[in-house]
């Protein structure tokens, strides 16, 4: 294949790529091609997300992108002419100690100051919005109605569609094996762009290594599994999570999708589901939702979030000229694809983003400028 030029080459058809696509191409920029070694759009941590949607965050930075995405995906059918179901039962967090309602009230301070409707939940208030959970030892919770959950795919499903209508180009089964200065390389040809974006999830890091980058994102593991129908259950649940123990569970094609984070997993691009650590979660899950004593796991698998030190993307220029990065989610990038491909697209055409996201630059970590988020699942 010859050379190819393009106004902007973005590395990753994912939820993040292909909403930045779109939303250059809704700007009248249609030089854009999106590289993606997968043979489709959507296929790689995008596909494995549990598809949550929430703005109750630690930081204002990720309670602005998460606001600014919810507002979009509420839209998203109507904007789009796709099917793309949002269930926004909520989201409720649960605590067992006294320190995690102190944290919930202060987070549910920041995110009221930006007009969010927050309700911070004693006991009762908890078993009223989740009946089916043991409260015998919960001091209460907090709760957000417009959060909830989707299936990342119709989103994916949405922004490729509408990008190649409006004559984005897309690449697929091209991994990227080098670059020389803003062409990227592919095992079959050169692509050329006067700009060039880091799209590729948990591969972001393994992307900087080869251009000469230094790009702080970690692949790590997360696992979870679908249990068989449970109609017993007041279907749609809210996305439901035992702070304690890190059990998140929501309604799924009639059962329950139920997952845990395994915090001592040590980076690797391992996505095989590991049954006997979800085993353990079953059993931590059924001591805080009895009934799932008689479910049964119809599947389970393993998928890589995208971690950085602090728990915050990387948004901005990647320290050459004409180089970006929109990566290092942490486990939030499709609650927050919206947004992204929003500012991304700003920075791109105009140098400016109409909010602010300096906190989220690359070179922050060197700066001795990190920011952690403290509300990770």
């Amino acid at each position: 294949m010859a050379d190819q030029r393009f106004g902007v080459v973005i590395i990753g058809a994912g939820i993040i790529g292909t909403s930045i696509a779109w939303h250059l191409a809704r700007r009248g920029r249609t030089d854009v091609a999106v590289l993606e070694k997968e043979p489709s759009a959507g296929l790689g941590s995008t596909a494995k997300a549990a598809g949550g949607i929430r703005v109750q965050f630690s930081s204002a930075v990720n309670v602005e992108l998460s606001r600014l995405s919810i507002e979009r995906f509420e839209k998203f059918e109507k904007e789009m002419g796709v099917p793309a179901p949002f269930t926004q039962a909520g989201y409720l967090w649960m605590a067992t100690r006294p320190e995690q309602m102190s944290l919930f009230e202060s987070n549910a301070a920041l995110q009221r100051s930006r007009g969010l409707s927050i309700e911070l939940l004693d006991r009762a208030g908890v078993l009223k919005k989740a009946p089916y959970v043991r409260g015998d030892d919960l001091l209460g919770g907090v709760f957000h109605q417009r959060d909830g959950y989707a299936s990342p795919a119709d989103f994916v499903a949405g922004y490729e569609k509408r990008a190649r209508e409006l004559g984005v180009s897309f690449f697929y089964g091209e991994e990227v094996v080098g670059r020389e200065g803003r062409a990227v390389k592919t095992r079959s040809g050169t692509y050329r762009g006067e700009h060039v974006v880091v799209a590729a999830g948990a591969y972001s890091g393994k992307l900087g290594a080869l251009f000469g980058m230094e790009i702080p994102v970690r692949p790590v593991r997360r696992q979870c599994f679908v249990t068989e129908p449970m109609p017993e259950f007041p279907h749609p649940i809210p996305m439901t999570i035992d702070f304690s123990t890190g059990v998140y569970m929501h309604s799924e094609s009639g059962g329950l999708l139920i997952g845990k984070a395994d915090k001592d997993e040590a980076p690797s691009f391992n996505e095989n589901a590991d049954y006997g650590f979800l085993e353990k979660v079953a059993e931590l899950a059924m001591v805080r939702v009895p009934a799932l004593e008689n479910a049964r796991i119809r599947t389970g698998w393993g998928g890589l979030y995208e971690v950085t030190p602090d728990n915050h993307p990387l948004i901005g220029p990647a320290g050459e000229p004409g180089w970006w990065v929109a990566c290092g989610f942490s486990g939030h990038g499709v609650m927050h694809a919206p947004a992204t491909g929003m500012l991304v697209a700003e920075l791109l055409e105009t140098g400016r983003a109409s909010m602010d996201v300096s906190s989220l630059r690359l070179s922050r970590f060197k700066e001795g400028a990190p920011n952690l988020e403290t509300n990770v699942i």
